[in-house]
């Protein structure tokens, strides 16, 4: 006599085997491993723009014209908030060394949102330094230069 195989029922699927991905680890000798060059690595592959003199140069460009665009356009407290947060200080962090509470620092990065006048947002350091940013010719042609770099590589 034969069993036959019990046709499962739905509540004995896993709903996770829809979206679940199964991994496979394989075991590789170090040798194997140092037979492939950087230039033929995945990450290489993912990512060609590891690391180049033009490309870097640009970037600390941007990064001197970002400055100078906050230290034109911005108050003081502005200034200091953003410098802090720069840093990868959480607003909790900043609001505790300036001696304020977290919705200022929220208010000095975001702006201030008047529900009064249907939700109309004013103010904020962020807005304020991406509205110059799309116009300022210094930092639009460095922008400009890195993306053509990166399309020439790519």
């Amino acid at each position: 006599m034969t069993k036959s195989k019990r046709e499962p029922k739905e509540r004995d699927i896993c709903r996770s085997n829809h979206y679940q991905h199964l991994i496979l680890e394989a075991i590789c000798s170090h040798d194997m491993m140092e037979a492939f060059s950087n230039h033929d690595s995945i990450s290489h592959r993912l990512n060609p723009f590891e690391y180049d003199e033009e490309l870097a140069e640009l970037e600390e460009q941007l990064r001197v014209e970002f400055w100078r665009v906050v230290g034109e356009t911005l108050t003081e407290r502005q200034k200091i908030v953003i410098q802090l947060y720069s840093e990868g200080k959480t607003q909790m962090e900043i609001a505790k060394e300036l001696g304020v509470n977290q919705s200022s620092i929220t208010k000095c990065l975001h702006g201030n949102c008047d529900y009064s006048n249907s939700k109309r947002v004013y103010g904020g350091s962020i807005k304020k330094i991406k509205k110059i940013i799309e116009t300022d010719e210094k930092i639009l042609s460095i922008l400009d230069k890195i993306r053509d770099l990166r399309n020439e590589k790519w």
